[in-house]
Formats: structure tokens, sequence, C-alpha cells
């Protein structure tokens, strides 16, 4: 370059007072003698060097994608198997709870009121570990009936409720953060047939 121009980048020794210079670099604004050039014409060699480098470049590309990806789905699998690991434990301990509430819905007459309710105790203690694992019931009567979550075991005819309105829990079903695991056994309402 000459004397009279200087890159940003480099203090010039005769810049004018309040004059700024707002080029981004030397190759932004090329001065009168960047002319163009006839191009030369490329060697084979390192021509074929060049696209083997794009080539690898973008096989690296490639490859640094796939492993982000794999990360991020082995992260997702390692916190589902994490969240869901108690499912099959859970799954075991439902009976027992199921018949825990039978016991205490069929108690007979004259037991121990003291005995009784330390029983009841037990059972919402049991309950509350089981919560504390994840687990929640599932709603059902007066809900509408959903397939996902429900399961029809009978039905019952009646003009009380909406048609697919849930009227009845048969057995109660459960679900392990947000996946079911036990459906809820129901009885969904039906419209009276209509007698002719």
């Amino acid at each position: 370059m000459s004397s009279k121009h200087h890159s940003p980048d480099q203090p010039g020794k005769d810049l004018r007072q309040g004059v700024v210079d707002t080029r981004a670099s030397s190759t932004a604004d090329p001065g009168p003698e960047a002319v163009r050039q006839p191009e030369k014409p490329v060697d084979p060699e390192l021509q074929a060097a060049r696209d083997e480098a794009e080539a690898t470049f973008a096989r690296y590309q490639r490859l640094a994608a796939d492993f982000e990806n794999y990360k991020r789905r082995t992260r997702q699998e390692l916190a589902d198997r994490t969240q869901y690991a108690n499912e099959e434990l859970l799954r075991k301990l439902l009976p027992i709870l199921d018949n825990f509430k039978r016991a205490l819905d069929h108690a007979p007459e004259g037991i121990d009121r003291n005995w009784f309710e330390g029983i009841k105790l037990v059972a919402r203690q049991f309950e509350e570990t089981l919560q504390a694992q994840g687990l929640s019931a599932i709603p059902a009567v007066g809900e509408k009936f959903d397939p996902t979550q429900h399961e029809a075991i009978a039905s019952e005819e009646t003009d009380d409720h909406e048609e697919g309105t849930v009227v009845e829990e048969m057995q109660p079903g459960y679900r392990l953060h947000n996946r079911v695991l036990r459906p809820t056994l129901v009885k969904v309402a039906h419209p009276r047939a209509l007698k002719s």
C-alpha cells in the first residue's frame, strides 16, 4: 500500500483529526492497485486436495451432528430409565395396595377402633410412599371415558349422565409420572334404548 492509505488497525501518521475510517478491513474496500487480475489456472493436484478437504470437512460435520444427536438420545434414555426405574416394582405393589383398601372397606363390626385407626395409618403411609415414587391415581368417576386411561368393563343405561361418562370405578388405575401404569376399570354410561 502507499503511505497515504492505511488499514484501520494500523495507526496512520497523517490521519486528519475528526475523520473516522469506517471500513471493516482493507479487503472490504480494495485500493486502486487491487484491480482484477485474470484468474490463473488452478493446479489439478491443488484442486483435488481442496475437494478432498471439503469432502472431509463435510463428513466431519455430519459425524459431529450425529454424535450430538446420539448424546441427546442417550441423555433422554438415561433420564427415562431413572424416572421409570421402579415401574416393575410398583406394578407388583398395586395388588397389595388394592387388598389393603378392600380389607379396610370391609372391616368387621365390633373391632377395636384404635387398632383399626392404626391399620388405616399404615395403609396411608404405604400409599404416601408409593406417591413419593411418582405414583398417582387416575381420576375416573364423573370424567369422560378416555381409552388411554380407562378400561370399560361394564356399561349402565342411564339418562342421568352424558353418554361416555364414567359412572363407577371398579378398580383404581394409576400412572407413574406421565405413563399409565394400570388403567382404571370402569363402568360407562350410555343412553337408554328407545322403546318402539
